[in-house]
């Protein structure tokens, strides 16, 4: 099978050299990396380009500098989309990836066909004192027993269960989804749900990447501001009405659906809540919605929030 990395990159000049050389220095090469970068204003491209050239890699990796910025989500698709692998890495710029990565990955992505999605746990790399922290939900995923998980399409898994820096997924899969994709999706949660649905996303729980902490991390941060929090419940909104209708598309089942529909009523809920200070929400939300959330702490959070907005 060939092999792709599909790496979106801005102002990461401070860590992507040492990305670059464990992506090199793989036990079992890759065929390809393409890289995209979304105009950043450091000397990112310069690196790359020195890396390339120095390393003698122009036949097979490649940098291209976007005309406009268009944001995280969008820079890593358009990556995904320029690859021409049968299996798609996807590469954060300030990683460092263990030198079997590449090699454990494909392997299971080979010896199991009904794998359209796999993620894999990660050792947290600490790299400044205001670096955020690992949510207490996420580290709970993490076993470390180096066994092959199939997760079902069920409300504890709605939510991405791994990081996207940690994915590979079969180009054809991709191909197939591509359709539903909208501008600005992230490219991990886009993944995950449409695995979800075709009941191929999986996860191997043994550490394949140094993920690197630092007060830059996208999407890391905290939303305890109220405008922040209903943006991002209103993107949370649009991805689950998408998946309902792949759901539909595919023809899943009842119990699916209704999964799909518990949780899209409980963001409107929680939307409303924070938005229109519709406090019997919570109610609602603490009865028959609790486990439509990644944690349910957020439930009185987002009370506290709307009260004090």
């Amino acid at each position: 099978m060939k092999v792709s990395v599909a790496m979106a990159t801005y102002n990461g000049a401070n860590y992507i050299e040492e990305q670059l050389d464990s992506i090199l220095m793989q036990t079992r090469a890759v065929d390809e990396v393409i890289i995209c970068d979304d105009c950043s204003k450091d000397q990112t491209v310069t690196i790359v380009k020195e890396y390339i050239n120095n390393h003698q890699l122009q036949n097979h990796w490649s940098i291209e500098v976007n005309t406009e910025n268009i944001g995280y989500g969008s820079n890593f698709v358009q990556a995904i989309m320029k690859t021409t692998g049968d299996i798609i890495f996807f590469c954060d710029q300030d990683d460092i990836w263990a030198e079997d990565r590449v090699d454990i990955m494909t392997t299971l992505m080979e010896e199991n066909k009904h794998i359209l999605m796999l993620g894999s746990e990660f050792e947290p790399y600490i790299c400044s004192e205001d670096a955020p922290s690992i949510p207490s939900w996420e580290l709970a995923r993490l076993k470390g027993n180096n066994e092959l998980e199939h997760l079902k399409l069920k409300e504890k898994n709605m939510f991405i269960g791994c990081e996207g820096c940690s994915m590979c997924i079969r180009k054809n899969f991709f191909c197939q989804i591509l359709p539903y994709w909208y501008k600005g999706w992230a490219h991990d949660e886009f993944v995950w749900k449409m695995s979800l649905c075709m009941d191929g996303a999986y996860v191997y729980h043994g550490i394949t990447l140094k993920r690197r902490l630092h007060s830059s991390n996208v999407t890391m941060h905290k939303m305890r501001d109220l405008n922040k929090r209903v943006i991002f419940l209103e993107d949370l909104l649009r991805s689950h009405e998408v998946m309902m209708q792949f759901a539909k598309d595919l023809k899943m089942n009842k119990e699916a659906i209704g999964i799909i529909n518990r949780n899209i009523i409980s963001v409107k809920l929680r939307i409303e809540l924070l938005r229109d200070k519709k406090y019997f929400n919570t109610l609602k939300l603490c009865i028959w919605y609790f486990n439509c959330y990644h944690s349910q702490k957020s439930i009185p959070v987002e009370l506290y929030m709307s009260l004090k907005g």
